[in-house]
């Protein structure tokens, strides 16, 4: 059973080293509870075993799930289209991607991956920390789909207002592909397998890694920036870094990952973050698509700028989630919650 303390100083009373965070709900070394008035996201990373080696094994075992078990149901399929061709359909073992009549069977069998991720997160997370899963996505009571639903509905706005200007503007810009019945099928994969992709991310980056990172360090800025750089430096498995120029696009991802983490921590929950990356990766494969796309989708446009202009692309970012994160602020009183909040 796990000994409760009072942190009446910055050394554990119960194993007598030093606790070097003061966000910290656990003792780093013992893994004893440390008793704490203030209750916050990161508080819920001291339920649980929370050995550092624990943290590690975990990670190593969640992205072996996600990245290689999650891959073998396309590389199975991909090894019979190897050796016979069905229905028009053929696949590159280099590349792993089904190309044929359709997209929507490449796109099925690349979202199984974060399905058999999301149920390796669930299992490991259980047997190796012994953690409930809610309280790495939020410190409420119960997950908050309102306010998932919400950040979607914003992002979809914010991104409608461009599109609309664009096909009003200098629509060279876009392409329209036309195959309705392809985009139509690959619509009903996404509503189902989007949101557990985004939300296997979200759990991760924002959640588990958020947490993790709180036990060691003290900083929040600090804490977010390294979580946004793992975010990023992963999305270089993806082709469009290369395609689209690799400072660009890291530095765009490493921004989403930042913008993610603070509205996360502000928050108290990954909800927001959920429902801006779901309507984000529906908008891509559904809506505004990109040549080069990791997973390749038949959205209804598809974007002929093959260059991604380094300050151009980090103004706006930057004045979109400046203007998310007012949004979210007014409706869910953040500037209140603010003046309480711990310094970062």
């Amino acid at each position: 059973m796990d000994e409760t303390i009072q942190e009446t100083s910055k050394i554990c009373l119960n194993c007598k080293e030093w606790i070097s965070s003061s966000i910290a709900s656990y003792c780093q070394n013992c893994g004893a509870c440390i008793k704490s008035e203030k209750q916050s996201f990161l508080d819920n990373s001291s339920t649980g075993k929370n050995n550092w080696w624990i943290w590690l094994v975990f990670t190593v075992i969640f992205i072996i799930g996600w990245q290689v078990v999650g891959s073998l149901p396309l590389v199975g399929v991909c090894w019979l289209l190897k050796i016979i061709r069905v229905a028009g359909y053929s696949c590159s073992l280099e590349k792993l991607v089904i190309t044929g009549p359709s997209k929507a069977p490449n796109f099925l069998l690349m979202h199984t991956a974060f399905l058999i991720g999301a149920a390796s997160f669930y299992f490991f997370l259980k047997i190796l920390h012994n953690k409930n899963l809610l309280k790495v996505l939020t410190q409420r009571i119960r997950f908050d789909y309102k306010r998932s639903l919400f950040g979607l509905s914003i992002f979809f706005l914010f991104a409608v207002i461009p599109l609309a200007a664009t096909l009003l503007t200098d629509s060279s810009e876009l392409k329209l592909r036309g195959d309705i019945p392809d985009l139509l099928l690959i619509t009903l994969i996404a509503l189902i397998f989007v949101p557990i992709q985004a939300g296997l991310e979200e759990a991760f980056f924002r959640g588990y890694l958020l947490q993790g990172f709180s036990l060691l360090f003290k900083s929040r800025v600090l804490i977010l920036i390294i979580t946004s750089l793992l975010f990023a430096f992963l999305h270089l498995m993806n082709p469009e870094p290369w395609s689209y120029g690799v400072g660009t696009y890291l530095i765009s991802v490493f921004l989403v990952g930042m913008f993610m983490g603070l509205i996360t921590l502000i928050d108290g929950g990954i909800e927001l973050a959920v429902g801006i990356h779901i309507a984000n990766n529906l908008w891509v494969h559904l809506i505004v698509g990109l040549e080069g796309s990791a997973i390749p989708s038949s959205s209804l446009f598809i974007a002929t700028n093959q260059n991604l202009d380094m300050v151009p692309t980090i103004i706006f970012s930057m004045s979109q989630y400046t203007l998310l994160t007012l949004v979210f602020a007014f409706k869910y009183k953040w500037f209140e919650k603010l003046k309480k909040y711990a310094p970062l």
